[in-house]
């Protein structure tokens, strides 16, 4: 008898909701044309649709860190513990999500290429907290982080500002509360791979005196590919969850339920997606449109960056030329000098 190669044979088998619904392409797309949606299914990108079909046929979990997958998972307004539970591991402290905030045009979204998720949640003590996904970290440096959380900032002052003058009180500073920004990087760049063994890092303002202010603002900027590269084994929950953000595969699946059995449920309920090809591909669908719209900024981004580089090098072989003359104007007068001295 022809053994099975271990994946297949090892398929979910320990969730105990995870048989397969399709068991080959081909039984999906047979499904996809009976529903009507295989136009829909052949608009997306190789990549998305590969990732369709694994996921349908059991051959890997599902990518929760798109946007429409990620809000789907995280929704506070349908299991507020599930967000409340990750944030409260990444800040260190209990907390309550109060109600899920929009994100407005100025928050600086024209500017965030390939920002792939983003959640702006408040807390029930007034805090702001948003949770990004970027696909590429060095369009995210600590400038653009400064400015978001100044955002951040500056829209709760006013809620509060504005607040206050409807209920005829005086706005104190004191009533600001702190803003939080975590980005989570799918693709760190070499500012984060110098750091080769960390992926949490904290971020607040502090005084080189030790003068000790709060500071409202904070942030935690956590590169998944260098988590996962650290990680062989899950040490705590919060670990259990950036496997469950960063990873899709089988063998990664398993070491999260068997180091919290609980994840178990909450996987059953992603896969349960495959019974339900038309919501499913409408998020994929929903995926690729905002991909598309943030592939072009970041080409125009990246045409910028390129642009600006040139110029740079070309004001630097400039200034290089221009020094190269003046060293030579400073020799021809010194040959002229030493002429004039023989003659």
């Amino acid at each position: 008898m022809a053994m099975k190669r271990p994946e297949e044979s090892e398929k979910f088998a320990f969730v105990k909701c995870m048989s397969e619904v399709f068991e080959s392409e081909e039984e999906l797309i047979g499904r996809l044309k009976a529903e009507g949606l295989m136009d829909e299914f052949q608009r997306l990108s190789e990549v998305l649709q590969k990732d369709f079909v694994e996921f349908c046929t059991g051959q890997k979990g599902l990518n929760v860190r798109s946007d429409p997958m990620f809000k789907r998972v995280f929704d506070p307004s349908i299991c507020p513990e599930r967000l409340e539970e990750f944030l409260s591991l990444c800040l260190k402290r209990s907390l309550k999500i109060l109600k899920i905030m929009p994100n407005e045009s100025h928050r600086l979204t024209e500017e965030s290429s390939l920002l792939i998720m983003d959640i702006l949640v408040q807390l029930e003590d007034g805090e702001l907290v948003n949770v990004e996904i970027q696909r590429v970290g060095y369009l995210f440096p600590g400038e653009r982080v400064s400015c978001y959380l100044s955002d951040l900032l500056m829209r709760q002052y006013a809620q509060i500002k504005e607040q206050r003058r409807q209920e005829d009180k005086q706005f104190s500073y004191k009533d600001i509360k702190k803003v939080y920004c975590i980005v989570l990087i799918e693709n760190s760049t070499r500012v984060f791979k110098n750091l080769p063994n960390q992926y949490l890092h904290r971020g607040r303002m502090m005084f080189d005196t030790g003068l000790n202010l709060d500071m409202p603002q904070e942030c935690l900027l956590i590169p998944l590919d260098i988590f996962l590269k650290n990680h062989q084994n899950i040490d705590n929950r919060l670990d259990a969850w950036l496997y469950f953000i960063a990873s899709e595969k089988l063998t990664d699946i398993r070491k999260v339920i068997e180091a919290y059995p609980e994840f178990e449920e909450l996987y059953e309920e992603i896969f349960q997606f495959r019974y339900h090809v038309k919501e499913l591909i409408g998020m994929y669908s929903k995926e690729l449109s905002i991909l598309d719209a943030n592939t072009v900024k970041y080409m125009v981004e990246q045409q910028q960056e390129e642009l600006e580089r040139q110029a740079e090098a070309l004001k630097r072989k400039d200034e290089e030329l221009e020094d190269k003359a003046r060293e030579l104007e400073a020799l021809r007068q010194v040959i002229k000098e030493l002429k004039a001295k023989q003659g």
